[in-house]
């Protein structure tokens, strides 16, 4: 009985929503700690679960640490969950696979994410950065108990970081350089405007 209702509440799981990061935004060692990691991660005091290093390596499968729901919290600063993943992809190699994802509360499935052969090709260089990102977690208290579970294959380079990145939206877009020249004119035909408003005003008034 206790089997068919985990099975059925695992069934019932939020669906995680990954998607690929455009440019180097975000980077673990300024933005938060490590869930899953390699050495280069620098977590602090923050408890990480470390995964092999180098490549050929055919399947990381692995469970964080249990946190609290409290020490995520202080780390997300009023936001959403948000989950970046560093992917190192060998030269000439196929892409990899993020197979499954899933974050427990109090050891019960509610968010997945099941992904597709070759669905995680590197696309930002540099340590530490963000190829993807994973959204879409369902929330929790305090005083939860939050695990995850990492599923990944065909790694063939260095290893993988899966770091939370603090609910911490999008960098602002920066205006396209049409949008600044009309700006930029506007402001100067106020300034030609103030200027004429002034010099009629100094003017003495007709009798």
């Amino acid at each position: 009985m206790i089997a068919m209702l985990v099975v059925s509440l695992a069934a019932q799981a939020n669906t995680l929503v990954l998607t690929a990061v455009d440019g180097n935004i975000y980077q673990q060692t300024v933005q938060s700690p490590c869930i899953f990691s390699n050495p280069s991660c620098q977590n602090g005091t923050f408890p990480t679960t470390d995964l092999p290093t180098g490549g050929a390596v055919d399947n990381y499968l692995a469970d964080s640490v249990a946190y609290t729901g409290a020490q995520l919290l202080a780390i997300m600063n009023g936001g959403s969950m948000i989950l970046g993943i560093d992917i190192n992809q060998a030269s000439g190699q196929p892409a990899q696979t993020l197979t499954q994802f899933q974050m427990l509360v109090n050891n019960i499935v509610v968010d997945t994410y099941n992904g597709t052969t070759g669905n995680v090709p590197a696309g930002n260089n540099g340590n530490g950065y963000a190829d993807f990102i994973l959204t879409n977690f369902s929330t929790f208290s305090a005083g939860d108990s939050v695990k995850f579970h990492f599923d990944f294959d065909d790694a063939n380079d260095g290893t993988e970081n899966v770091f939370i990145i603090g609910g911490a939206a999008p960098p602002p877009t920066v205006p396209e350089a049409s949008t600044l020249m009309t700006l930029g004119l506007g402001l100067v035909l106020l300034g030609i405007a103030g200027r004429k408003i002034a010099t009629l005003r100094s003017f003495p008034a007709k009798l």
